[in-house]
């Protein structure tokens, strides 16, 4: 026979059941906390407004090695890509800078809710539109940079 005693045959590879209640928490946090972590990164589940999301992605397509060069917005259809764009809504975009005499625009451009480009001076944005203003660099002529204003507003049609 064998010199084990035979209870001590039972109790091996088991695990104290507040050890292991600890274990099991300790995994669902993890998990928890993984997942989100990863909502928040995905593209698509934010809860910011879209004016904050699409001034960010117009901004991305009118800045060239961070600076606004005057004139870009005088063709908008090919100033912002229409992936910058927010499907189903209206966006209207407005740059402005300050000059010795005030403050100038330097164009402004409407974008449907297809992405495609219409006349901005034909339609204001409505009051219930939402709106982002920032703060940009503008390059009026080489060498010479001015305080501007990107201006985007966000509306459902």
């Amino acid at each position: 026979m064998s010199a084990v005693p035979s209870s001590s045959r039972c109790d091996r590879g088991q695990t104290e059941p507040i050890a292991a209640l600890f274990a099991v928490v300790v995994i669902a946090i993890a998990i928890t906390t993984y997942g989100g972590v990863l909502m928040d990164l995905l593209p698509g589940q934010s809860d910011r407004a879209p004016a904050d999301v699409t001034a960010e992605r117009v901004w991305g397509q009118l800045e060239r090695d961070g600076v606004y060069d005057t004139g870009t917005l005088s063709n908008p259809s090919n100033a912002v890509d229409r992936s910058a764009l927010p499907r189903g809504f209206n966006v209207y975009v407005d740059v402005t800078y300050l000059t010795d005499d005030g403050w100038d625009a330097d164009g402004e451009a409407m974008y449907a809710p297809d992405g495609s480009v219409y006349d901005a001076g034909s339609v204001d944005p409505p009051e219930r539109a939402d709106v982002f203003v920032r703060p940009i660099p503008v390059r009026t002529s080489p060498g010479v940079v001015e305080t501007g204003r990107l201006s985007v507003a966000v509306w459902e049609r």
